[in-house]
């Protein structure tokens, strides 16, 4: 619905700059007059959808829901003393909570697989999921990478990615085990690499990518695993470990690392990127989806090429 309204209210503005274009002066006053009407029908029917502050009951029926799934993984979880919830619903639009009631169900699965000891903490809003609690270092966690695996294309198709930290501590028997579910993908944004003037085109990616950037003292540092490299052709590249070319002198590339459970992989661009809002890139064409070696047309009005990133490591 919000999407429709949105749609609706971009085809009614860009009616009234075709008629501002085709009509007289005179007509000016009535067509601004009309535009801020419009303007103000969109901005009042998003805060409805965006503050649900003012639906005490949906709101409280949510949390509800929420508290009773985080009750039952509680009531079923083993190893772990005590479990602290935070929860940060202030900012929580409808489509948050619909993206967090599907995500968390699919999140308390994959924390049951690790045995965590003493107290666990987990962190709910509308950036996404974070889960941290002691493990026992001889849990080897790797051994639970096909299950996790299973689980994350799950969170793929919600447009969620999973990715973890570990931490050691003093004592060698024990170490933080840190667990974030991203939900922060939002359909209206975009990751942009800018390359009109090489090939009239802008590569598009989520707007999550932003939080994954890493230098390239932090790139060195990273022990062998798959390495994407999009060169300044748009060729495709994959290594097995970080290019030393990267880790020396670079001016442009940016590096981007997520740390799967299931299997790490990091990005390399040859260019910086920036998120814009899609709003922004209306009068752009959008090329497609495909990640391959296709043929990039150069025309003098840029085109626009989006790199679904979750359906490309879902697939893989």
């Amino acid at each position: 619905m919000v999407k429709e309204i949105y749609q609706d209210f971009v085809n009614g503005m860009k009616t009234l700059e075709d008629i501002q274009a085709l009509g007289e002066n005179h007509l000016n006053p009535l067509i601004d007059r009309a535009a801020f009407h419009i303007g103000e029908i969109h901005r009042k029917a998003e805060y409805s959808f965006e503050n649900l502050n003012e639906f005490s009951e949906i709101k409280n029926f949510l949390e509800k829901t929420v508290d009773q799934l985080l009750t039952n993984y509680t009531l079923n979880t083993h190893g772990a003393h005590q479990v602290l919830f935070q929860k940060k619903y202030e900012s929580m639009s409808l489509e948050k909570w619909n993206k967090l009631l599907s995500v968390l169900p699919i999140s308390l699965h994959i924390v049951k697989i690790f045995k965590f000891i003493g107290t666990q903490n987990i962190l709910l809003s509308d950036k996404g999921i974070t889960f941290r609690g002691l493990i026992k270092t001889d849990q080897n966690i790797t051994k639970f990478r096909e299950l996790v695996y299973v689980a994350s294309r799950k969170l793929l198709k919600e447009e969620s990615i999973l990715t973890y930290k570990i931490e050691n501590l003093d004592d060698e028997r024990m170490c933080w085990l840190e667990l974030n579910i991203d939900m922060q993908h939002d359909k209206n944004l975009s990751f942009c690499v800018d390359f009109r003037e090489e090939f009239g085109v802008w590569l598009g990616f989520s707007n999550i990518f932003k939080g994954y950037r890493i230098t390239p003292e932090q790139a060195k540092e990273l022990p062998r695993h798959l390495v994407i490299e999009i060169d300044e052709k748009l060729n495709i590249n994959k290594h097995y470990r970080v290019p030393d070319r990267y880790t020396g002198t670079i001016k442009d590339q940016e590096m981007l690392h997520f740390s799967f459970l299931f299997r790490p992989v990091s990005i390399i661009i040859p260019k910086k990127g920036r998120v814009y809002s899609k709003s922004t890139l209306d009068n752009i064409r959008d090329t497609g989806s495909g990640f391959g070696q296709q043929e990039v047309e150069n025309r003098i009005k840029s085109s626009f090429r989006y790199i679904d990133f979750f359906s490309l490591i879902n697939q893989s």
